[in-house]
Formats: C-alpha cells, structure tokens, sequence
C-alpha cells in the first residue's frame, strides 16, 4: 500500500507543471541631460512604482509587472541601445537671423550664421524646417504681419534654392506679436527683426 502511495505521489510530481519565471518586457534606464540638468522618471504606478532619478538609473519590468531597480552604467547602455541612439535624426538646431529695417535682407552682422544654417539644412538627408519671421513694433500690425512673413518666405526661398525640399520648410510671420526685447509700441529695436530658423 506504502508502495503505491509513494508511486502515485511520484506520478503527481511528475505531472506537476513549473511555472516559467515571468519575462522581462520592458528595460528602463535613464540617460544623462547636455549640461548636466537633473531629471527624473517614474516607472510604473501606485505603490509599485520606481522613480529613476541619476544618470544611468535603471530598471526592469516583466510580464506580471514586477518593478526592479537595475544600475546601469554607460558602457552597459551603450552595449544595448547603442544601435537604437545611433539611428536617432540629429538633434534639432536652432539659428537666429536679423534683418534690416523694414526690409527682407540679412543684416551684414547675420552672413555668417545664414552660411552655418545653409551648410548645416544641406548636411541633413531628411530636414524639418520651421521658418518664423518676426517684426519690432515699429508700423501698424497689418504691415508688420505682412513683413514678417515676407522676410520667413525669404529664408524660405533660399533653403530651396540650396536645393531643401520645398516640402520640408514651413514658413510663418508672427509680425510683433513675440519680440525677443519688449519695447513700447513703435520703438525700433534691431533685435525683433529677425527670422528664427529650426531645423529638426
């Protein structure tokens, strides 16, 4: 009888199923801000949830939502996202060019930088342009607004015929309504009259 107990107990273990450990779904690590800036992330929710908060933080999730801290370091980062990082477009750029008064030419001041921001649209194989022209307080708001897109449409212009496509350039007039110096109404600053260029 003992005999037969221990065989069945036997037959019972080796049907028994193991549960396979829960996978990891999910790899979290934070990465370092230019600069130095301090950041955070939350991973997960309620009680359960991980704040990543130093550079090179980590943590894992897996497929019953177990939240685990994992310190990484930048070569580990490097070694498993490396490819991911490397396939990111180019960081989006930002020039600033300065216009004569009440005109759509480059100051002689902003040469150099409209050369950078040509040179540096044709490196990029795939561009987003954001062409905003702006105005000083100088005129009625209706001129203004039509100056301010005149001098956008100027950049804009140029980028095309340094062969970005048409396609890629959005072109806006904000006429005064966002000077980068505030003034009283119908003071000339050099500094508004500008056309701010993002290539992304």
């Amino acid at each position: 009888m003992r005999r037969q107990i221990w065989l069945a107990c036997l037959m019972l273990a080796g049907c028994a199923t193991v549960k396979p450990a829960p996978k990891v779904n999910t790899y979290v690590v934070l990465l370092p801000e230019e600069g130095g800036a301090s950041t955070a992330v939350i991973v997960g929710e309620g009680a359960q949830a991980v704040t990543l908060d130093q550079p090179f933080g980590g943590a894992t999730v897996d497929s019953a939502g177990n939240i685990q801290r994992q310190a990484s370091s930048a070569a580990q980062t490097d070694q498993i996202f490396g490819a991911a990082l490397a396939a990111q477009p180019p960081k989006a750029l930002s020039f600033t060019l300065y216009f004569d008064t009440n005109s759509t030419q480059v100051t002689a001041a902003s040469r150099l930088q409209l050369d950078t921001l040509m040179a540096e649209a044709a490196r990029r194989q795939a561009v987003e342009v954001q062409v905003t022209g702006h105005t000083d307080r100088v005129g009625s708001d209706a001129d203004n607004d039509r100056l301010s897109l005149q001098r956008a449409e100027a950049v804009r212009t140029m980028l095309v015929q340094n062969n970005i496509k048409a396609t890629f350039i959005r072109a806006v007039g904000r006429g005064e309504r966002e000077p980068l110096v505030p003034t009283a109404d119908e003071q000339a600053e050099p500094r508004n009259r500008r056309v701010e260029v993002i290539l992304r």
